[in-house]
This record gives structure tokens, C-alpha cells and sequence, in this order.
């Protein structure tokens, strides 16, 4: 019977959660104030708010990590060799913090009220500021949602972890729990014409992205199964072995396929009423869901077997004619 990973602590789980989370709701609300412009100011102001302080949270839970936080926190001695993600990552991390804190500034009313005793140019064209910080911000938070996933595929040593289908499935995951935490405040506190619509809206792109993450998913733990041995013992590990009830109940339930019939449900007309309780349930059941997602892939990160090619072989059912 195969041994979970604990190389790795709980800690990479939280700041692979935070970091995508606060991602994808940056990622949402920038490219919902370019589209509609100051309509939706109210949400788009949570989200950014919102992506500022989860990124920092995680920012935090990886420095906590790393052994030495407080000399870890002068990025120019400490995050140094570039040939390492971690360092990398550590970088965009700041970045996306600055951007993201930046931009929920830019919305912020009492902000742009004191800038007109010193720079009048940011108040009166605001609009051309937060175009540009979002259209940055927004390839800065893609590569930190990419980057949890690009962090463990580049281990050799791990083989299910080791492929480009990771940073994929982190970065689905991201988009989908940003979006459902705007969407949230969307449906409970905007207000305004155009609100039923943009609920729908991002609920529909909810719906679309659960069914990337959920294929990606699939496909990453059939390409699992039928890779190598040390690849196909980790996904039995978390298929039918010990990480399989929280799988299956955790991520696949909770995760997926409770927010896919709560959007259905209410893009459907279903429940005629408005009530706040699905809105909540959906939000609940995606962090729950995304968080279990990346402690299991953690988890079943078992590293490869030191045995040589010939046993992997013989252990694989290859027949050796002399």
C-alpha cells in the first residue's frame, strides 16, 4: 500500500488556493470593468479588494514556508536564482500584490477624492489607469494561477505531479473560484439595470469553466493510470485508495458537480424566488471543493520508485526472450 506525500506540508495547499483564488477574481473583475466600464463599480471594487488581500494571505502561507519568512521577505537577497520557480513565482507574487492593491485603489471613491489635491490627471482620466493596470494585472494573475500548478510539475522525481496538464487544472480552478466569489456579491449586493444580466453572465462562465476543469481533470488522471507505474500507483491512491472519499465527495462532488446544478438551476428559472441560499451554497461548495483539489494533488504526489528499468518492466508484465 502506497504512503501519502508529506514532504510537502499543508502549508503549499493554502497558498496554491489563496493564490489562484485571488487570480481569478482579479482576472473577472478586470475584465468585467473593461467591458462595462464603471456599471458594476461596487463588485468590481470587492473583487479587486478581495484578490489583493487572499494573494497577500497566500503570499504569507509561502514565505511561512520556505523556512526563514522574515529574511525571506526581502525578495532582491533572498529570491535570487531565476532558474528556480519558486523564485519566479515569489516575483509575480509581488507583482500581482502591487497590481492587484493598485487597482483596487483606482476604485476605491476616497482615493481618487485625495489624489485631486496632488495629481489631478488621476482622477480625471481614470479610466485610462485602470485599463492599463487591469490589462497587465490580468497576464500577471494568470501566470500566479498557472504557477501553483508549474511549481510541482517541474519535479521529475514526482511523476504524477510532472506534466503540463497541472498548470492547466490549477489555472481552471482559479478562473472558477474567483468567478463564483464575484459572482456571490454580484447576485446579493449589485444592484442597478443590467444586474439579472450580468448574474447570468458570470454564472454562465462558471458552468463553462467547470466543465474545462472537470475534462482537464478526467484527462489528467487517465493520463495517470496509463503512465508509469509510480504515476498509476499515485492516481489509484487517489482514485480507490485512502485520498478516495475525499476525492470523489470533496472535489468531484462539492467541487464540481454541486456549483454545475446551482448554476443550472438558476440560469434554468428553476427557483423563481431570490434567496441567498444557493448563491452561498454555490461560493461554499467551489472553495471547499478547489482547496481539497490541490491537498490531494499534494497528497498523491508519491515520489518515483528507485528501481531500474528492467524490474519496472518485469513489474509492468514484459516478457525477456534471451
Amino acid at each position: 500500500m502506497s504512503e501519502l506525500q508529506t514532504v510537502w506540508s499543508w502549508l503549499p495547499a493554502i497558498y496554491f488556493f489563496l493564490g489562484g483564488l485571488g487570480a481569478g477574481a482579479f482576472c473577472t473583475v478586470a475584465v468585467l470593468a473593461l467591458v462595462t466600464g464603471e456599471r458594476f463599480r461596487g463588485t468590481v471594487r470587492f473583487g479587486a479588494w478581495t484578490a489583493t488581500v487572499v494573494t497577500t494571505a497566500g503570499t504569507l502561507a509561502l514565505l511561512l514556508d520556505v523556512g526563514a519568512p522574515w529574511r525571506a521577505l526581502v525578495l532582491f537577497k533572498s529570491f535570487v536564482n531565476f532558474q528556480s520557480w519558486m523564485t519566479i513565482g515569489a516575483w509575480f507574487l509581488f507583482a500581482a500584490i502591487l497590481l492587484q492593491g493598485l487597482y483596487a485603489l483606482l476604485w476605491t471613491d476616497g482615493v481618487l477624492q485625495w489624489s485631486e489635491g496632488f495629481w489631478k490627471p488621476l482622477r480625471e482620466k481614470r479610466a485610462l489607469w485602470r485599463a492599463l493596470v487591469a490589462a497587465i494585472g490580468i497576464l500577471v494573475s494568470l501566470v500566479v494561477a498557472a504557477y501553483t500548478g508549474i511549481l510541482l510539475g517541474v519535479l521529475p522525481f514526482r511523476p504524477f505531479w510532472n506534466t503540463w496538464l497541472l498548470p492547466a487544472l490549477f489555472t481552471a480552478s482559479a478562473l472558477e473560484t474567483g468567478t463564483a466569489v464575484v459572482t456571490a456579491h454580484a447576485s446579493l449586493r449589485e444592484q442597478g439595470e443590467g444586474v439579472e444580466r450580468l448574474r447570468k453572465v458570470l454564472e454562465v462562465s462558471i458552468t463553462v469553466l467547470i466543465v474545462i476543469e472537470a475534462a482537464i481533470l478526467g484527462y489528467y488522471v487517465l493520463s495517470a493510470v496509463a503512465g508509469s507505474l509510480d504515476s498509476s500507483r499515485a492516481a489509484r491512491l487517489l482514485t480507490r485508495g485512502a485520498l478516495g472519499p475525499i476525492f470523489w465527495i470533496l472535489v468531484v462532488g462539492l467541487g464540481l458537480v454541486v456549483p454545475f446544478f446551482i448554476c443550472v438551476t438558476r440560469l434554468s428559472g428553476l427557483t423563481k424566488r431570490r434567496t441567498a441560499l444557493l448563491p452561498v451554497a454555490g461560493i461554499a461548495s467551489c472553495l471547499l471543493g478547489a482547496f481539497s483539489l490541490r491537498s490531494v494533488i499534494l497528497w498523491a504526489g508519491i515520489p518515483a520508485s528507485l528501481s531500474s528499468p528492467g524490474l519496472s518492466q518485469i513489474t509492468a508484465g514484459i516478457r525477456f526472450i534471451p
